[in-house]
């Protein structure tokens, strides 16, 4: 069986004569079917009755279209809806001091949310809750369960949201249309609000804990003169001249942050060309395993060394232009929040900034990337000079100092003794002396042909 809703409850309410208070017996005109078909299923089934709070008086037979029947009417489900005797009957529920149900019927104006015809009292009512959302904008904090504002400034104030139809009846609609219209956009809302706190806190601070909402309800006029004269006092300070200014000083100073990414890793940028003469400069072609070859393994290692903190520097540098842009639009948002009228003429000067970004990160990428080819480059160099891999010379024998030392002395050995000829001084022939036996055959037969022609010499 299909559960009831609010909304089939509604026909029987406007349909029926209630009594001159609510223990009364309640007249029901059955005016259609479904009123008919709703009765019988309120007698019927006990769990219906209990959630309608309903119960028929005369015998379920005499229910038909047309015909009138008595029963006892009291208020359904709170989960279906309410059903409130008068306005008053409305607020004293726990939640409609805060918002306005969704379901409710007030019995003495055959009203219901939806209808076309809005009775004062609820128009009243809605009123008040408009000014009750625009206080808990202002307040700290909102406590839905106890219906009470809470603003903090050197203490708590707590306003508790409590109001009847008296408070209804005396409140000045004119003032609370000017106070709520000082809300109507969003230029300085934040201000506004801040310039209505600091005003309720003032007249709440000394007056009793259960006057203080009606009390702000009677003045609502005079609160929202206070908000007027704290606006204008507000709004005295700023001016289109004062904005501009403001946003050229904010533009200087991204524009100086922007280059500052550059200028902070000048030292690296101008040291890919000292780098770059240093590298083609230092490699040489090494022809056995020696020094060469460890200043190009050296020189190499540098080179890449050199190109890994380039790319940190950059990709630092990359991130503080994130952090700008992200401040930039910030920035640009709050513009458009606060002064919206004459955001659109500063516009410009925004796109200006991003493309400065966007220009350095071209650069930084650029840069980057010339880095890298140059670690390949000398890389490639360096292999094409020094065909010899570090591993293995890493890992050969050192030359022994001894053995090189034998080999000079047996070199030494074999030497041949240098013998004159025969020398000829003052007209006399001097022999020249006798080889050593130890020298060589080649060495005697020199010698021997020397003299033999030191003998055939003419006189």
């Amino acid at each position: 069986m299909a559960r009831l809703r609010f909304a089939d409850l509604l026909p029987l309410y406007r349909s029926t004569a209630f009594g001159a208070t609510v223990e009364d017996d309640a007249e029901v005109t059955v005016a259609t079917q479904d009123i008919v078909d709703l009765l019988k299923k309120i007698d019927s089934d006990d769990d219906s009755a209990s959630e309608a709070g309903i119960a028929l008086i005369d015998d379920v037979s005499n229910v038909a279209v047309g015909a009138k029947v008595k029963a006892r009417i009291d208020s359904p489900r709170i989960a279906l809806g309410l059903l409130a005797w008068n306005i008053g009957d409305l607020i004293a529920s726990s939640g409609p001091r805060i918002e306005e149900p969704g379901r409710y019927f007030l019995v003495d104006a055959g009203y219901a949310p939806g209808d076309e015809l809005v009775p004062d009292a609820v128009i009243r009512y809605r009123k008040v809750l408009e000014v009750v959302a625009l206080l808990a904008k202002s307040a700290s904090f909102l406590d839905r369960t106890r219906a009470e504002l809470i603003f903090v400034k050197d203490g708590k104030i707590v306003l508790p949201v409590n109001f009847g139809t008296a408070e209804l009846t005396a409140l000045d609609v004119a003032s609370a249309d000017r106070l709520l219209g000082h809300f109507a956009d969003h230029l300085h809302r934040e201000q506004k609000l801040s310039i209505l706190f600091e005003t309720i806190v003032d007249m709440c601070r000394s007056h009793q804990l259960e006057g203080r909402f009606a009390f702000v309800l009677r003045n609502l006029g005079d609160i929202a003169d206070k908000l007027a004269a704290g606006y204008r006092m507000f709004a005295s300070s700023f001016s289109y001249a004062k904005i501009k200014g403001e946003l050229e000083d904010a533009r200087i100073d991204y524009t100086q942050k922007i280059h500052k990414t550059i200028v902070d890793i000048q030292n690296q940028l101008l040291g890919i060309p000292v780098a770059t003469i240093v590298v083609a400069s230092q490699l040489k072609a090494p022809t056995a395993c020696g020094p060469e070859l460890w200043v190009n393994f050296a020189v190499l290692v540098g080179a890449w060394t050199f190109v890994v903190l380039l790319l940190v520097a950059i990709t630092n540098q990359w991130l503080t232009l994130d952090v700008i842009g992200n401040e930039i639009d910030r920035q640009q948002t709050r513009l458009r929040e606060e002064f919206a009228a004459v955001s659109d003429d500063f516009a410009d000067t925004f796109a200006k900034l991003k493309g400065r970004i966007t220009w350095h990160r071209w650069v930084l990428g650029v840069v980057a990337l010339i880095g890298i080819a140059g670690g390949i480059v000398a890389t490639c160099y360096k292999n094409s000079v020094s065909g010899l891999p570090p591993l293995p010379c890493a890992s050969a024998p050192k030359p022994d100092a001894e053995a090189g030392n034998g080999v000079g002395a047996s070199d030494a050995d074999n030497e041949t003794v240098p013998l004159a000829a025969n020398l000829v001084a003052d007209g006399n022939t001097l022999a020249a002396p006798e080889p050593p036996s130890s020298a060589p055959n080649g060495a005697q037969s020199v010698v021997g042909n020397a003299l033999n022609a030191g003998e055939q010499a003419p006189e």
